[in-house]
């Protein structure tokens, strides 16, 4: 398995095995709509040889959003305007996937949170952030028809792809965390029961989202605290969401549940071997990469079948180019560069 090696999931067809991990952009209009800078910024990473790319945390609901200027997926006017970007990129032989979040009580991180913030449990992010309320049943129950909403119009707008975000402290990794969720309903106490609204999330969307379209889920490798979620844990919720219509797991690092320590490499590859030996689902991993050996190695060593590149991407768009020619792969150029590229 090569990271130019074309890639088949469900009833999609990727040209190779490098997706655009889903980076927050913070250049929304006021009404969550997209903009031009985004049909640049992801076109621009269409035209570079991405298989595919993920468009960043969308919001389900005005208080989803991880800002006052990030994307919302909750109406028709911003499906419409997501429609051209996708529309571009899939021109370019780009798949195009979205990640659909509830940032819960970090939600508008710009104001450190607003009145009428969701969590599992009345606890701030941080110093001076807005106290979230604790969750009503009545409440949950909106946030996964919001998921399942948002699901439908990425449909009218197009995307191939449509991944869930429970990672990097949003709220439903704040349900998965015992170090967040003190709730003692059916949606808290034990491990089951913190992964429940996740497992609703994800079979409401595959209702909405058709069987042969991949459904990815962004779940966390950790908490980043010794007595956070640890590998077993990631895994019985990765076979939970399996059972529930997700078909790909997209495992992160990095960004820390608290405003304390980021989860490591070492845990992340950690919590990947556990799931290739424990889960039926398919990986996708990123973290470390600055080259094309890197992404092949996270192939090769830690079982991964799709690489999640972020920062190269930000410096480079054009670094699947940079990495076929190092990798000796066929160079993803586009057509109407390769003549003058090809003859250098």
């Amino acid at each position: 398995m090569r990271l130019f090696d074309p890639l088949t999931l469900g009833g999609l067809s990727l040209r190779n095995r490098v997706m655009m991990s889903p980076m927050s952009q913070r250049a929304a209009g006021q009404n969550g709509q997209a903009r031009d800078w985004h049909l640049v910024h992801y076109g621009s990473r269409a035209v570079g040889g991405c298989g595919l790319v993920m468009v960043e945390d969308t919001g389900v609901a005005p208080l989803g959003r991880t800002s006052h200027a990030a994307l919302g997926l909750y109406d028709r006017g911003q499906a419409e305007q997501l429609r051209r970007i996708v529309s571009f990129c899939r021109g370019q032989g780009a798949a195009v996937g979205v990640q659909l979040a509830h940032a819960g009580r970090k939600a508008l991180a710009d104001t450190r949170g607003a009145p009428g913030t969701l969590a599992p449990t009345p606890l701030a992010y941080g110093l001076g952030w807005a106290t979230p309320g604790e969750a009503t049943i009545a409440e949950l129950g909106e946030v996964v028809s919001a998921f399942a909403t948002s699901a439908a119009l990425a449909l009218e707008a197009g995307f191939d792809v449509v991944e869930v975000h429970a990672a990097h402290g949003y709220l439903l990794h704040q349900f998965l965390s015992p170090l967040i969720n003190q709730r003692e309903d059916d949606y808290g106490r034990e491990s089951e029961g913190r992964r429940r609204l996740l497992v609703e999330v994800i079979a409401a969307v595959r209702e909405r989202w058709p069987t042969e379209r991949p459904l990815f889920v962004r779940l966390p490798a950790g908490d980043g605290a010794s007595d956070g979620l640890d590998a077993r844990e990631v895994t019985d919720c990765a076979r939970a969401c399996a059972a529930a219509g997700a078909t790909l797991v997209d495992l992160t690092g990095g960004t820390p549940l608290l405003e304390g320590e980021r989860v490591s490499h070492e845990q992340t590859w950690e919590t990947a071997a556990a799931l290739c030996s424990g889960c039926e689902l398919p990986l996708a991993l990123g973290g470390g990469i600055v080259d094309g050996a890197d992404a092949q190695s996270l192939l090769d060593e830690h079982g991964a079948i799709l690489v999640s590149v972020g920062r190269p991407l930000l410096e480079d768009p054009y670094w699947p180019v940079k990495a076929a020619r190092e990798l000796d792969a066929p160079t993803p150029l586009p057509t109407s560069y390769a003549a003058a590229l090809q003859a250098r």
